[in-house]
Order: structure tokens, then sequence, then C-alpha cells
């Protein structure tokens, strides 16, 4: 139990720490949202990051009034400056208001009637906001909608609503750098090149790029327990920890556009958020550089099996025109250098990523956990403090760091992985409160912690 006290109070400390749990306000009315639509029908509407749903754009009043807080919502989330025109309806304790923009939305028609908005440059893009659409409300799956009860109101808003300017671009390239510009050129000439052989190698590398999910670091985590215990998870998961965040730091503040925000004919496959450096290619070069490295170390390892699949992951990036070239080469570079650094840092016998390392990684972490609304640095704070946490608290309890667990160790982790992910999708599709999601997630990478470097070696002994 006193490891179990030490946990909590850790964790409420932690959170303090973060805007995301602040109180809440005892005002009667805690939020306000615009209803900005256009003369065809269509909806501006937001794609959230961490539950993914779609929303019309808003928030919590702060200490602004209600009609101000819709408004800056509105602005953050979508760049797009508004003004309040009337009130349509008090839902629960949230004011919904007409609300038209400033200057003509810039849009892109799509074949199915919806729209793109470019909105990147909008203050909460890639940290709360995934993507901005204009959607007429039939197109809407109600299981994607955030609150299903306003998706249902808005025909009948409609009637009543002040409709916005829009103005339809075949392209935002005027929006962007010449460098993007230029630099999308290059996936136009590889895409078009790929469409004119044969559909195979169009599907392969269509294919191609699910061997850099972040998926696969988890999916690697029986693997690394049952060939190389808490070390290779260690190796692992530092891994893993370090290329999120240099990615995630990265592409906030380099801002740069994907080539299909330029050129939306270019786009693929689903993508949102950044562009700079790409994930997926960080993600490949560092998988399967482990997995080669893994594989040398027993004697069977052979450099293709990291270059051909890493290799194919980023030529699949261009391909589906969601990363340029310069993103994909800085995701190799990024990828390579961090499997090096933990390969070094794991290389001698019964020797595992730092504690200290772990902790400092954790506290700095922390202030961008509080200020870059972003939660993929809260997730990776909160793993890094609890990981090295548990490893100070269990230093003694697991000598043979680098003792093979066997088929008990791939068992229970692969237990221990989906049990988190079970509970973080879980909560994820029940709940549509941000916070909620939010604490759900960042206790389940804590929970991923404890589960990885102290029960499943003890369990598996």
């Amino acid at each position: 139990m006193t490891m179990i006290r030490k946990l909590l109070t850790f964790f409420l400390c932690f959170f303090a720490l973060s805007p995301a749990f602040a109180t809440e306000q005892p005002e009667t009315i805690r939020g306000a949202a615009c209803l900005v639509s256009d003369d065809q029908g269509r909806v501006l509407v937001t794609r959230d990051i961490l539950n993914n749903r779609i929303s019309i754009p808003g928030g919590f009043v702060d200490s602004d009034n209600p009609a101000d807080a819709a408004i800056r919502e509105t602005l953050e989330e979508t760049g797009i400056a508004v003004e309040v025109v009337k009130e349509f309806a008090r839902l629960d304790r949230a004011v919904l208001f007409d609300c038209r923009a400033l200057s003509p939305i810039a849009i892109h028609n799509q074949e199915d009637g919806n729209a793109m908005v470019a909105s990147w440059q909008a203050e909460h893009f890639g940290r709360e906001v995934r993507n901005v659409a204009m959607m007429t409300p039939s197109s809407v799956d109600i299981k994607e909608v955030r609150f299903p009860n306003q998706v249902r109101m808005i025909p009948t808003w409609l009637e009543t609503a002040t409709p916005s300017e829009t103005t339809h671009f075949d392209d935002f390239s005027h929006m962007s750098a010449e460098f993007n510009v230029w630099n999308a050129s290059i996936n136009q000439t590889f895409q078009q090149a790929i469409k004119a052989m044969p559909s195979i190698f169009g599907g392969l590398l269509t294919a191609s790029s699910a061997m850099g999910s972040g998926v696969l670091f988890f999916l690697l985590i029986p693997i690394a327990m049952a060939s190389g215990g808490l070390k290779r998870v260690s190796q692992l998961m530092f891994t893993t920890v370090a290329v999120t965040l240099i990615v995630s730091f990265a592409k906030l503040h380099f801002a740069v556009p994907r080539p299909f925000y330029l050129f939306p004919d270019l786009q693929l496959t689903g993508a949102s958020g950044f562009a700079f450096p790409s994930g997926h290619t960080a993600t490949a070069f560092a998988v399967w550089g482990l997995v080669y490295l893994w594989l040398k170390q027993a004697g069977k390892g052979y450099l293709t099996i990291w270059l051909i699949p890493s290799v194919l992951v980023a030529l699949s990036r261009v391909y589906l025109g969601v990363h340029y070239v310069t993103d994909v080469l800085a995701g190799a570079v990024i990828g390579t250098l961090v499997v090096s650094i933990s390969h070094a840092l794991t290389q001698r016998q019964s020797k595992v990523v730092s504690p200290v390392l772990w902790a400092l990684i954790g506290v700095v972490t922390l202030p961008l956990a509080a200020t870059q609304i972003q939660p993929t640095f809260l997730y990776c704070a909160a793993f890094s403090l609890t990981f090295a946490m548990m490893q100070f608290l269990t230093k003694k309890q697991i000598p043979a760091i680098d003792t093979p667990l066997g088929k008990k160790g791939f068992i229970w982790s692969l237990v221990s992985v989906a049990g988190v992910a079970g509970l973080i999708g879980g909560v994820g599709q029940v709940s549509n409160s941000s916070i909620e999601i939010l604490t759900a997630t960042t206790l389940g990478f804590a929970l991923l912690a404890v589960l990885s470097s102290w029960l499943v070696p003890k369990l598996s002994r």
C-alpha cells in the first residue's frame, strides 16, 4: 500500500501543474459556441485531437462573457474571426450563438459537397484541433459527433442562421511559403509517376505506410519483454518517448502545412496536424532499427530488415501527399539518431536507461505539457516520471534485468498492453468530456509504466 499511496500523491501533484485540470468555473454558463454557416447550408466544424470527434467551435467561458468566449474560441480553433449576431439556444449550461465571419472563409469545395477550410494558421491547430471543414449536417456520421443533440438541432437553427461568405480556391498555394509550394511540386511529380505505373505499385506504397504507425512501438513491448527482459523494454520505451517528443515539438515549432493543405488533390489518405518532420518515417526508422539491432545481437541481423520497410514508409508518405521529401528526410535522421542513442545507453550488459535520465525527461516535458495544450507531452511526462519512480522503488526486486522472460513475459506484456489500450479506448468511446479522456489516457500511460517496469517482470519470473 505504501507504493500505491506514493503513486496517488505523485499524480495529484502532477495533475495540478497542468491547465487541463483547472478548477471548474462556478458560473451557471460554463460553455459557449458559434454556429457559423454558409448559403449552402454547410456548418463550420472542427475535429478534436483527443476524441477524434466533430463539433462546432466553442469552449469554456473563462473571465469573459459567453459571447466573447464564443468569438475567442472560434478564432483560436479555426483561425476565423467572427461576430455574434444573436443567441440561438441554451443547452444545459452552454450558450449557442449565431455567428458570422468578418471576412470570406477560404475553402476548397470537395466532391461530396463538403469543403476543406484553410485553418493551419489557427492558434490551436495541431494542438487541440485536427482539421476544420464546412459540412452539411446530413453528411455527418452521428457516431463521429461529440454532441449528437446539437447536430440534430442544426437543421432547425439553419432556418434563421446568418450565412457567412465563402471563397472557393482550387488550391491554397498562395497562402504558404514559396519553398513549400516548390516542395509540394515534388509530391505532384512523384504521385503522377506512380499513378502512371501498374496499380500494384500504388497499392504497395499505400499499404507500406502502416509499417510506420506508432502502434508498432506498443506491439513490440511483448516481443521486447520475451526476448530481452526489462533492459530491452527500457530501450524500446526510451526510443518511443524520444521520437514522440522530438517529432511533436518540431511539428508545433515549425508549423509547416502538409502538402495536401496547399494542393488538396494530393491527398490520398487521412492525416492531420502539421507536416515537418514525418512521424511515420521517424517511427519506421526507429522501430525497424530496433528490430535489426535485436536480430543482430542474436546473430541474424541483416541491414535490409531496417532499410527496406523504413524507405518504403518514407516513399509512401510522399506518394500519399501527407509529407514533403524534406519531412521524410528529417524523420529518417530523427529515427536513426534516437535508436542509436538508445542502443548506446543500454549497450553494456545488465544496463537499462538510467532512472535519472527518465526523471529528467519527465521534468523537462512537464512545462511543455502545461503550455502547449497538445496532450502528447502530458502522456510522455506521465510515463517517464512513473517509469523513473518505479525503477527507483523496485531496483532491488528485479536484479536480472537483461534476462529474457520468454512465453510468460510475452503473455503478461500482451495482456497489459491490451488492457491499457482497452481502458483508454473505452473511455474515449463513452465520454464526450475532454478532461475525462485526458485523465484516462494519462493514467493509462502511467499504468503502462508500472506494468512494464515492475509487475510484468515480477509475474514472469
